[in-house]
């Protein structure tokens, strides 16, 4: 997804058991909007539908995190932090985060220096915007726990697998049945090697609805016998270190590839699904409240903000942004949206003042601290003259965040990257404040990107090379991927030889 536009020309510039929750305990506000919100551990979700309906999306989702880091082992959260979720009721809502969205899709996920957050419509029902999420979810997951430089047909499949998920009150189930099925039936399918080749999701609609359907038959083919799984674990392995992941296939599969397409439609005819014993539920309290009517106009525009808004559209939304918060005065998220806007296209003095207003009204408002240090950097862009003052003040509104928010990955990012254009930069404290924004939020390609950068400008190829891997190959990543494969080839191209660095070798790094 678009990241903030602004933000990359300036940096090119210078075994748990699933929670199960308890009925919901209804906060009492003065708030009129038809927003609700609600948090758990793993998620915060922000739905403008029924009470009821939230909560049990809350409980799903809650034990579907709870599945997966049972499935795969991870028992450490303390760095993790909720995603944020937006449940809206119509498809058009999603247009209001990014207009030039496809009509046919019901939900996308987004992790760009802006935010980390998925949204989803339920107007096809309840049960098609839990499979969206579903699949999205693994995706955050496995980006989260187990990054690496997967196949693009494996990565799909994978989030395809996991999206099936069922909850019953004794099982969960897992691969029973899937909307890709009809597809399957009744098309013709594309060849494997097209499928298991690809690396991003473009073409025709029919192909890349092909390239779902089959990769999420494989995937399933692949993890439903425990030797399969343990050859799909050594070919992803294998295709992350740099191997072919077409000509890799037959192998791991254990079929050659002319009768791999027959092989899996005479496996889906039976389709062995998984029935797993459901974990003992905990009982967790749930509260819901109702944001302010500010919400209604302006929670989604505050999300397409966080995206990046094109050229081409500014003066639009700047004026749509504008009208919409002047009937909030005072609000906060009315303030936090018009300082937004104002900063990355419109006033930026007008931001700088609305972002002092919010941090007088609470010296604890990290957004309103870390926005007003970007807004600075910004700003020392600009006026070069004063860019030194400019960058220290920055530094002073982030260390404030810090203050309250050690752990914020965005604010470790602008941090370490007001120090570039510094000489010698980047020193061992900038390195290791990018090394833990991108090991918070490893979703963030950027982070990875600048992680990267600087353990290349000191010698640390390899480390470079490993932290873009999981980014070239990510069928989401957009024209980032293109830049992580660049970075990649350029780190693999300087590392020394391994001897040379064992024994101390001084001397320029080989190409």
């Amino acid at each position: 997804m678009r990241g903030s536009m602004s933000r990359r020309r300036f940096a090119t510039g210078v075994a748990l058991a699933p929670l199960v929750l308890s009925g919901p305990a209804r906060a009492e506000a003065q708030a009129t909007g038809d927003w609700l919100h609600t948090q758990t551990p793993s998620f915060a979700l922000y739905g403008r539908i029924g009470e009821k309906a939230l909560v049990e999306l809350a409980r799903d989702l809650e034990d579907f995190a709870g599945l997966l880091r049972a499935l795969h082992g991870v028992d450490d959260q303390a760095d993790v932090r909720p995603l944020p979720i937006y449940v809206t009721p119509r498809q058009i809502d999603l247009r209001r985060v990014q207009p030039d969205l496809k009509a046919n899709v019901s939900g996308f996920y987004n992790a760009s220096i802006g935010d980390i957050f998925a949204i989803i419509t339920v107007e096809s029902g309840a049960e098609r915007g839990r499979q969206v999420l579903f699949h999205e979810y693994t995706h955050h997951f496995m980006k989260q726990h187990a990054p690496a430089a997967y196949a693009s047909w494996l990565v799909e499949g994978y989030a395809e697998y996991f999206m099936t998920a069922r909850f019953k009150p004794d099982v969960v189930e897992l691969g029973v049945t899937s909307p890709r099925i009809a597809w399957l039936r009744g098309a013709v399918w594309s060849p494997f090697d097209e499928i298991l080749g690809r690396r991003a999701l473009t073409g025709r609609r029919s192909d890349i609805t092909a390239f779902y359907a089959q990769s999420w038959l494989l995937t399933h083919y692949m993890m439903s016998d425990p030797q399969r799984l343990a050859r799909l674990t050594r070919y992803a392995e294998a295709v992350a270190k740099g191997g072919d992941p077409v000509a890799l296939m037959p192998e791991a599969a254990g079929v050659p590839f002319d009768d791999l397409e027959r092989v899996l439609k005479r496996y889906m005819a039976a389709l062995p699904g998984r029935r797993l014993p459901r974990p003992p539920a905990t009982a967790l309290p749930l509260t819901v409240t109702r944001l302010p009517a500010s919400a209604d106009d302006l929670l989604l525009e505050n999300q397409r903000l966080k995206m990046g808004v094109p050229s081409a559209e500014r003066p639009e939304a700047l004026a749509m942004i504008r009208q919409r918060a002047a009937r909030y005065p005072g609000d906060r998220l009315a303030e936090m949206t018009l300082a937004r806007a104002e900063n990355d296209f419109g006033d930026r003095a007008k931001a700088q003042a609305l972002l002092k207003h919010r941090i007088e009204a609470d010296p604890r408002d990290v957004e309103a601290l870390q926005t007003l240090g970007w807004s600075c950097m910004l700003q020392a862009n600009a006026e070069r003259a004063r860019a030194p003052a400019l960058l220290n003040e920055a530094r002073d509104w982030f260390g404030k965040g810090f203050a309250v928010d050690p752990n914020n990955p965005l604010l470790l990012y602008d941090y370490a990257i007001s120090r570039r254009g510094e000489p010698g930069y980047p020193n061992d404290n900038a390195v290791n404040v990018l090394l833990r924004a991108q090991q918070l939020a490893p979703q963030v390609a950027r982070f990875r990107l600048a992680a990267a950068d600087a353990l290349m400008r000191r010698d640390r190829f390899d480390e470079a090379a490993a932290l873009v891997e999981p980014v070239f190959n990510d069928p989401h990543a957009g024209p980032q991927a293109a830049e992580a494969k660049q970075r990649f080839e350029e780190a693999i191209a300087r590392r020394r030889p391994a001897q040379a660095v064992e024994e101390g070798d001084k001397e320029a790094p080989e190409r």
